[in-house]
């Protein structure tokens, strides 16, 4: 059965922020991380197809926000 999961994890090439990868089926398709605008939500795949369930996807942004510091 495919599934949409979510992981914390630090970002190596970003001097090890905190950021939340985001797959579907196994397979890493976005994350979600700090830019000097405030949150992003960068996709590493189209998106074109895929169903994301809206109240996941809320659930991880709102977590998001209170766990990524967006203070330098």
């Amino acid at each position: 059965m495919k599934e949409w999961t979510s992981v914390w994890t630090n970002d190596p090439d970003d001097d090890y922020n905190l950021i939340l990868e985001l797959s579907y089926d196994d397979e890493e398709v976005a994350v979600i991380k700090r830019s000097p605008n405030g949150l992003i939500l960068k996709w590493y795949t189209s998106p074109e197809g895929l169903v994301i369930p809206v109240d996941w996807l809320s659930g991880l942004l709102l977590s998001a926000q209170e766990g990524i510091s967006l203070d330098d």
